[in-house]
């Protein structure tokens, strides 16, 4: 018998914490009107609202508009050593790669003007 009590509160407490845990949703203010100077008794005519909304794009878009502008002057300044300096060593390898080609060129028409006398010479001495 006393175990049959025992369960019975213990599954009542069950069902009973988590209803103990429950939030009410607190309630919205009214006060958030006064702060636009909005009143929320009165109907405002839709043209007046459509003004409204396309002025705040408008800002919204100038605010974006300029911290992108900001944003890319700021990692412009912060860049523009580092590209100088990449700028200024891709100059020093475009003249290494044109040396290296025209020793490349010399070394093939060199090479390819003793194949054709090495040739010539041959050809002579056979006959």
């Amino acid at each position: 018998m006393k175990l049959k009590i025992h369960l019975l509160t213990i599954l009542l407490m069950m069902l009973l914490i988590p209803m103990s845990y429950a939030q009410t949703l607190p309630e919205l203010q009214n006060n958030q009107s006064s702060d636009y100077g909005i009143e929320l008794e009165k109907f405002y005519p839709g043209t007046i609202v459509l003004e409204l909304m396309q002025a705040a794009e408008a800002e919204i878009e100038a605010a974006v508009n300029e911290a992108y502008a900001e944003g890319y002057k700021a990692a412009l300044l912060q860049y523009l050593p580092e590209l100088a300096g990449l700028r200024i060593s891709e100059n020093a390898m475009r003249i290494k790669l044109e040396n290296e080609r025209k020793k490349n060129k010399i070394f093939w028409l060199s090479s390819g003007a003793s194949f054709i006398l090495g040739m010539g010479l041959q050809f002579i001495i056979t006959r």
